[in-house]
C-alpha cells in the first residue's frame, strides 16, 4: 500500500481491523529554530481531560518515574525521559533544545483511554521573533509502528508569516468508532499557553 497524501480538512482511517494498533506520528522540519511538538488528549467537547491529558516536554508524567539513585536530579531525568499521557496510550518526544528538525510521538491505540475522542497534535516554537515562515519543508505523517510503513502524510505548504504555534493534526473517533488521522494546519498567534487556552476551555 502506498503512502496517502492530505490535503487540509481530509481524514485518513487507521485500520484497526488490520491489527494496527500501534503507530508512529512523526513531524519534521527545516529550521534552526527550538520547535516543540505536543499533544493534547480531549474529550468530545475538545476539551483536554486532565493534566495527565496533556503531554509536552516540561511534563513530569514521564515513562519512568523519578528515582534519585539512577537520575540524581530531576533536570537529567526530565532530559532522559519521555513525557507520557495518564492512560500510557501517548508517548511524547525527547526535548531538543538546539532547534534542527524532527519529532516522534508514539501512540497505542489499544491504550486510549475510552472517554477521549480526540488526541490533537501541536507544535509551538521556542525561540523569540521566529514564526513559523522560518520554518521550511514541514509534515507531519502517521508511519506503522511495526514495519516502518508510512500510512500518510500531511505537508504545511501554508504561508504561516505571523504565526508561532500550530494545530496540525487530530486523531479523531469517527461515528463507527474507529480512529481516523485529520489534517488540521491552522495557525495561532502566540505559543504553547496560546493552545492550552484553545484547548483547555
Amino acid at each position: 500500500m502506498g503512502r496517502f497524501n492530505l490535503s487540509k480538512g481530509e481524514r485518513f482511517k487507521i485500520a484497526k481491523s488490520e491489527g494496527l494498533s500501534k503507530i508512529k506520528v512523526v513531524l519534521d522540519w527545516n529550521s534552526d529554530a527550538d520547535l516543540d511538538a505536543s499533544t493534547f488528549l480531549c474529550g468530545d467537547e475538545g476539551v483536554i481531560l486532565d493534566d495527565a491529558g496533556f503531554v509536552f516536554y516540561n511534563s513530569e508524567n514521564r515513562e519512568q518515574p523519578f528515582d534519585r539513585a539512577v537520575f540524581g536530579n530531576k533536570r537529567k531525568w526530565m532530559a532522559e525521559t519521555r513525557p507520557m499521557s495518564s492512560d500510557g496510550a501517548v508517548l511524547g518526544s525527547l526535548d531538543d533544545r538546539n532547534g534542527g528538525s524532527g519529532e516522534q510521538i508514539d501512540v497505542d491505540l489499544d491504550k486510549v483511554d475510552p472517554n477521549v475522542c480526540e488526541i490533537v497534535f501541536v507544535v509551538s516554537i521556542h525561540d523569540e521573533g521566529m514564526t513559523f515562515g522560518d520554518v521550511k519543508d514541514a509534515f507531519i505523517s502517521v508511519v506503522n509502528a511495526v514495519n516502518d510503513e508510512e500510512l500518510c502524510r500531511y505537508e504545511l505548504n501554508e504561508a504561516f508569516t505571523e504565526e508561532t504555534a500550530l494545530s496540525v493534526a487530530k486523531l479523531v473517533v469517527n461515528e463507527d468508532g474507529d480512529w481516523e488521522f485529520e489534517a488540521v494546519g491552522v495557525g495561532h498567534v502566540g505559543g504553547l499557553e496560546t493552545l492550552i487556552d484553545i484547548y483547555a476551555s
